[in-house]
C-alpha cells in the first residue's frame, strides 16, 4: 500500500527531499568555507568546492547559481552565530553593571579567538576568510551588511565610556582595532619573523592580551 501522504506536496516524500536539499546546501558550504578560508575567492573554483563536497556541479548552481552567491552565503552562516555571541556578551556586561573598555572590547573580540582555539575546523577557515575580507575593500559590502549593525552596538557604547573622544577619533581608532584584532587572529607570521622565531604569532593567549591591553591604551590615548 502507497502511504498517501508520500503523494501529496506537504507529505512525507516533501520532507524527505527538503531535507536531502538541505544536507547537500550544507555540505557545499562546508567544502567552500575550508577552500575560501584556507585559501582564496579567486583560486578556488566552483568545481573544487563540489569535488570537495562530493556533490555534482549541477547542484552546486541549482542551491546557489553562482560562485559569488555561494561566498555570500558562507560569509553570512556564521556571521549571524558570532553576532549572537557578541550581543550576548554585551547584555551580560550591562546587566551585571560590568561596563568597562576592557570589557567591552573582550566582549567584542574575544569570541573570535575562543573559535580560533577550538578544534572546529570550520570554524578557524572561516576566522581566516574573515581576515581577507578585511584586508581590502573589495568585500567591504559583505563586512558591511553582516557585521556592522553589532559592531554599531559596541561603538555606541564606547562612545558613552570615552566622552572625551571625538566622534572621528572614536571611529578610526575602533576601525584600527579591528585591522589589528583580524591580523592577529588570523597568526600573520611578521612577529615570528621581526624575532628572528624567539616568539611566535600562533600563541594566540598571549597576543590576545597584548592586543587587548594596546587596543585599551590607543582608545584611551586618542582623548589626548
Amino acid at each position: 500500500m502507497v502511504d498517501a501522504s508520500a503523494k501529496k506536496p506537504g507529505g512525507r516524500s516533501a520532507v524527505q527531499t527538503r531535507a536531502n536539499g538541505d544536507h547537500t546546501r550544507e555540505k557545499i558550504l562546508n567544502a567552500a568555507e575550508l577552500l575560501f578560508g584556507n585559501e582564496s575567492f579567486d583560486t578556488v573554483s566552483l568545481r573544487d568546492i563540489t569535488n570537495a563536497a562530493g556533490v555534482t556541479l549541477a547542484l552546486a548552481s541549482y542551491h546557489f547559481k553562482v560562485k559569488e552567491n555561494l561566498f555570500s552565503a558562507v560569509v553570512a552562516r556564521r556571521a549571524a552565530v558570532l553576532n549572537e555571541t557578541r550581543r550576548e556578551r554585551l547584555a551580560a556586561l550591562e546587566a551585571e553593571g560590568r561596563m568597562t573598555v576592557e570589557a567591552l572590547l573582550d566582549a567584542f573580540m574575544h569570541p573570535l579567538f575562543e573559535q580560533m582555539q577550538s578544534d572546529d575546523e570550520g570554524w578557524q577557515a572561516y576566522v581566516l576568510l574573515l581576515a581577507k575580507l578585511g584586508a581590502n575593500d573589495r568585500w567591504l559590502h559583505y563586512i558591511h551588511e553582516n557585521f556592522d549593525e553589532t559592531a554599531n552596538l559596541f561603538i555606541d557604547r564606547l562612545r558613552a565610556l570615552l566622552p572625551g573622544l571625538t566622534e572621528e577619533n572614536l571611529l578610526r581608532g575602533f576601525s584600527f582595532v579591528l585591522v589589528l584584532m583580524l591580523q592577529t587572529v588570523s597568526k600573520s607570521r611578521r612577529l615570528d619573523s621581526l624575532s628572528d622565531g624567539r616568539f611566535s604569532s600562533a600563541d594566540l593567549d598571549t597576543s590576545y592580551q597584548v592586543l587587548l591591553n594596546f587596543c585599551m591604551a590607543g582608545l584611551d590615548a586618542l582623548r589626548r
